[in-house]
C-alpha cells in the first residue's frame, strides 16, 4: 500500500473468520446482513467518526461476526462547519474477491451533488498524485485456492472527504458513497453546515438530436426499460456500427429549482417537444484496475404540455451514444452507475475489446 494510506485508519489486524458466524437474538425479528451491519455502525456512530481507536477496532471486530460481504458507510448527516468531514467504510469480502478487486486500484469514494449532478470519485488508499491510470502490465499476485472463497476479511477505514474530494469542501448537499469496481455501498446524504441555497434551473445538456434515428433523444422507445415508480433503471446495449448506446427511464417527485420557467420547445428528430423540468443525472464507468473512473453529467428534459406542481411526480427517457463521453475507453471489464437525487442505479457490466 502506497504512503498515502496512513491517511486512512485501517486497522491492520485484519479480521479472517469463516462465514455463517452471527444470527439474530432470541426474540427479535429477522435482521438482514446489511442491516446488521448499519446498526453496528449506528450504535456507536459519534466514537466511529470521531476516530476512537477502540470503537473502530470493536467495530471490525463485532462487524466479523456477521457474514456481509459488501460495503457499508457511514458520514455525519450535517457536515461540520470547517475541518475533516469524517466517513467510516467497512469493507467485508471474501480472499478470492480480494484478489479479484484489489483495493488500492478500485476502491473510491464518490460524492454527487443531486442539484447540480456534479459527480466525482477519488482514490482514498492512493496518493493524489498518482491516480492517475495505473502502469501498464499491473499484475495481480498468484491466485489463491478455492477455499479462500469462504474465507472473509473485514477492515474498517476512517477518511477525511474533504481531504479527497473537492466537492466535499464546498457547502452543497451531497450524496456519498464507497465503491470497489461493481460493489457500492449504501449512500449516505451529508447536509451543510449551514444550509444549502437554493438553485437556479440548470440546462438541458446535452441537446436532443435534431434528426431523426439519431443520438441523444429524450424520446420514449420500445427498448427503454420500464419506467420504475421512483428511481432510475437502465440498461446498455450494442450499435451496429461498433458503439454502446445507454438507455435509461427515470420517475421521481420534481423540485422546484428542476422546474424551468416556461416550457422550452425543441427541435427533435421526432418532431417538436415541450421540456418542462431539467432533471440532473450523474454517469459513471468505473475500470477494473482502470484508475480514474469515466465521468458525466447530463441535464434531461422532461416532456410534457404544462408544467408541473412542485412535488409533483415527472418521468423521462435518455438514450446516448456512450462514445460521445468516451470515444476510446482502455479495453477492459467496467462497471457503470447512474446517480439521480439520492438514488444510484447500476452497476451495469460492460466490457471493452481490444482492437484488432
Amino acid at each position: 500500500m502506497r504512503a498515502a494510506a496512513r491517511h486512512a485508519v485501517l486497522l491492520l489486524c485484519a479480521s479472517l473468520v469463516l462465514p455463517g458466524a452471527g444470527a439474530a437474538q432470541k426474540g427479535s425479528p429477522p435482521m438482514s446482513p446489511r442491516d446488521a451491519i448499519a446498526a453496528l455502525l449506528n450504535q456507536n456512530a459519534p466514537a466511529l467518526l470521531q476516530g476512537d481507536a477502540k470503537a473502530l477496532e470493536a467495530a471490525e471486530i463485532d462487524a466479523s461476526d456477521i457474514e456481509f460481504r459488501g460495503l457499508q458507510l457511514l458520514a455525519p448527516p450535517q457536515a461540520p462547519a470547517g475541518g475533516p468531514l469524517p466517513l467510516v467504510l467497512l469493507v467485508q469480502k471474501s480472499a478470492m474477491r480480494g484478489w479479484e478487486v484489489g483495493e488500492e486500484a478500485n476502491l473510491m469514494l464518490a460524492a454527487f451533488d443531486p442539484a447540480s449532478g456534479a459527480l466525482e470519485m477519488a482514490h482514498p488508499l492512493v496518493d493524489p498524485k498518482s491516480e492517475a491510470s495505473p502502469p501498464p502490465g499491473l499484475q495481480r499476485p498468484p491466485k489463491p485456492p478455492q477455499s479462500a472463497e469462504r474465507t472473509l476479511m473485514t477492515k474498517v477505514y476512517r477518511f477525511d472527504a474533504r481531504e479527497r474530494l473537492e466537492l466535499a469542501r464546498r457547502p452543497l448537499a451531497l450524496v456519498l458513497h464507497a465503491l470497489a469496481f461493481d460493489w457500492i455501498s449504501n449512500g449516505a446524504r451529508v447536509e451543510p453546515a449551514h444550509g444549502a441555497a437554493a438553485g437556479a434551473p440548470t440546462a438541458i445538456d446535452p441537446m436532443p438530436a435534431a434528426s431523426a434515428g439519431s443520438l441523444p433523444t429524450y424520446d420514449a422507445t420500445s427498448r427503454h426499460p420500464a419506467l420504475p415508480g421512483a428511481g432510475i433503471d437502465f440498461k446498455i446495449e450494442p450499435l451496429r456500427d461498433g458503439g454502446h448506446a445507454l438507455l435509461a427511464s427515470f420517475a421521481q417527485p420534481v423540485s422546484a429549482s428542476q422546474i424551468l420557467p416556461a416550457p422550452q420547445a425543441l427541435a427533435t428528430g421526432s418532431g417538436p417537444r415541450e421540456a418542462v423540468a431539467v432533471v440532473r443525472i450523474g454517469f459513471a464507468m468505473v475500470g477494473l484496475d482502470q484508475g480514474r473512473p469515466i465521468l458525466a453529467n447530463w441535464g434531461v428534459p422532461v416532456y410534457a404540455s404544462t408544467s408541473p406542481a412542485p412535488g409533483q411526480r415527472v418521468a423521462g427517457h435518455l438514450a446516448i451514444d456512450l462514445r460521445s463521453i468516451a470515444a476510446a475507453p482502455p479495453p477492459g471489464r467496467y462497471a457503470v452507475y447512474l446517480f439521480m437525487g439520492d438514488r444510484v442505479a447500476g452497476p451495469q457490466g460492460l466490457t471493452i475489446e481490444p482492437v484488432r
